[in-house]
């Protein structure tokens, strides 16, 4: 009895991991769909970023460039967090790798703010997004 007990409260503990590390079905991104301009501020100025957040085989995968890096980021690892859209991948930039967070907060129709986050708070940028087309 004790070892079942056991047994149902690590299975209890551990579905949240399992649970959020399966993929994001595109029914569950909802108004995240499509294609967003994010706006960033960083300290040498401006950032735009480009991110089409689409459906590949059922599941939502995000696409990401911009001016310093135009080859696309794909993005694999999206999930929903208390409302929040959260996109992780590993980047690399001149030679440096990083690991990146973005997460996008809706803010009224079709508008977001957005964190970009890198290397654990080593670094960030804030600012918004816009989606421009569904």
């Amino acid at each position: 009895m004790k070892n079942l007990f056991r047994t149902v409260a690590l299975a209890l503990v551990l579905s949240p991991l399992v649970v959020s590390a399966q993929a994001l079905a595109p029914a569950d991104a909802g108004d995240f769909m499509g294609v967003w301009t994010l706006s960033l501020d960083s300290p040498q100025g401006p950032f735009e970023q480009a991110l089409t957040l689409k459906d590949e085989g059922g599941k939502v995968v995000g696409e990401m460039t911009n001016q310093m890096q135009p080859e696309v980021q794909k993005v694999t690892d999206v999930s929903i967090a208390k409302g929040d859209l959260v996109l992780k991948f590993a980047g690399n930039f001149q030679g440096n790798p990083f690991d990146a967070v973005i997460t996008i907060t809706p803010d009224g129709a079709d508008k977001a703010k957005v964190l970009f986050d890198i290397n654990g708070g080593q670094f960030s940028m804030s600012g918004t997004g816009a989606r421009t087309k569904k």
